[in-house]
């Protein structure tokens, strides 16, 4: 005969509660990342026009 087991205490709503709340900090992180990118593309920019090494012709666009 074949023993059957009993599914595992899951509690579902413990469960939906945990992912809701990463699912808000997975939000909150994609924003900040895209901030920081945005950030860091404008720094770059800046930098990249007031580079003294840089040819006059190519800062001004």
């Amino acid at each position: 005969m074949t023993k059957r087991r009993s599914p595992p205490d899951v509690d579902l709503a413990l469960l939906a509660q945990q992912n809701a709340e990463i699912l808000e900090e997975l939000r909150a992180l994609r924003r900040e990342v895209a901030e920081l990118k945005e950030q860091s593309g404008r720094t770059l920019d800046f930098e990249r026009r007031n580079d003294p090494r840089r040819p006059n012709s190519l800062t001004q666009r």
